[in-house]
């Protein structure tokens, strides 16, 4: 059996500007890596050589994106849309491709889930159509599913508080066999979960669950990408114990400076600068950046080359490469674009700031 990959990475990210001006939400870096490469990964180690990528909005910069990972062993096509198609309707689109069973998984949620037992529990199903499930506290923001014996009874997108009847959402991954483009139309845009599988239903055909394991999150919020990459830096992050840095952690190189504090999971990477007195805790810091004296970094994420001066606080926000934070800032709860330049004693509290130069599309 040749089974083949899917990977929808066309969605414009609109919830996590202003970084989604700058970079595709697929190619969003959680711990290291963009978001779209722990599917990817998870296709490779489920022996899945063949890969499609369906995109359309900033395709060129996710195609190259995509491309610099060097993924060896891998062939790996893309799928522009031009227009919007739907979930359901960018898959018939490349029916040709596929012939066999394949995997559908969203490059713009983190799923970390173990794709091999995925497929070994459709497979023994015998049914026409698997949706992987999890399990979240807030059901409101996904599509809900209720199920006998690990067949579908019903569904529901984005429920009411009074409308929840299960915390059981669909994560976004599914195996299917290839009948199932008998029930997708073709040339009009089509929903996997708002029609087609409410169309199986109606019609009596079984639809299979599987409730993943592994790490899930919808990294639509810049609180939930910072969510992500604690997840990400606790699971492949190695436990540390020294004088200055305690807890698990991703650290590309031991970063320049003495007697700081880091705690948590953490992500670091090359040419980190962290001044004396200073605090990182729980936090992602990405190449160059360069942390002053008596500064703390808690719950947020900073991108390349950004410069937080001394007896600054950044905390649950997100900074955008090149941006400079003055001396005795505050910036809490928010999301700031590439290059800018915060003054001293600025005092930011849950804003999302863009620079002149952001794209609008």
């Amino acid at each position: 059996m040749a089974v083949k990959g899917i990977l929808m990475a066309g969605g414009k990210g609109t919830r996590l500007r202003p970084i989604t001006y700058a970079i595709p939400k697929p190619l969003v870096p959680i711990a290291g890596l963009s978001c779209m490469e722990y599917p990817i990964r998870s296709f490779a180690e489920a022996g899945i050589k063949d890969i499609v990528v369906t995109t359309g909005y900033k395709f060129e910069s996710l195609i190259s994106g995509v491309i610099q990972q060097k993924h060896a062993n891998l062939n790996i096509i893309f799928s522009v849309e031009r227009e919007p198609a739907g979930t359901a309707g960018s898959i018939k689109a490349i029916q040709g491709f596929l012939n066999d069973t394949f995997v559908v998984a969203s490059g713009d949620v983190l799923a970390d889930f173990n794709i091999k037992d995925i497929l070994k529990a459709h497979i023994k199903s015998k049914a026409i159509a698997t949706i992987v499930l999890t399990e979240v506290d807030d059901p409101t923001q996904f599509g809900i599913v209720e199920t006998k014996n690990n067949m579908v009874v019903r569904f529901l997108e984005k429920p009411l508080q009074n409308e929840i009847f299960s915390n059981m959402v669909n994560a976004g991954i599914y195996v299917f066999e290839p009948e199932i483009f008998d029930h997708i139309p073709e040339n009009q845009t089509y929903d996997f979960a708002k029609e087609l599988f409410p169309k199986l239903l109606k019609e009596g055909i079984a639809i299979n669950t599987y409730i993943g394991k592994g790490a899930w999150l919808d990294t639509g919020r810049p609180r939930e990408l910072i969510m992500a990459n604690k997840l990400m830096a606790n699971k492949y992050g190695i436990e540390m114990n020294e004088p200055f840095i305690k807890g698990r952690m991703i650290i590309k190189e031991r970063p320049i400076g003495h007697d700081f504090t880091i705690e948590g999971s953490c992500y670091l990477g090359e040419g980190v600068k962290i001044g004396t007195g200073a605090k990182v805790v729980n936090s992602t810091v990405y190449n160059n950046v360069a942390i002053g004296d008596n500064t703390e970094i808690i719950d947020s994420i900073l991108f390349e080359n950004c410069i937080i001066k001394n007896n600054s606080k950044i905390s649950k926000s997100l900074l955008m490469k090149n941006t400079t934070i003055g001396k005795d800032c505050e910036i809490q709860e928010s999301a700031l674009s590439a290059n800018l330049n915060i003054q001293d004693r600025s005092k930011i509290y849950n804003v999302s700031l863009s620079s002149e130069n952001d794209s609008t599309d």
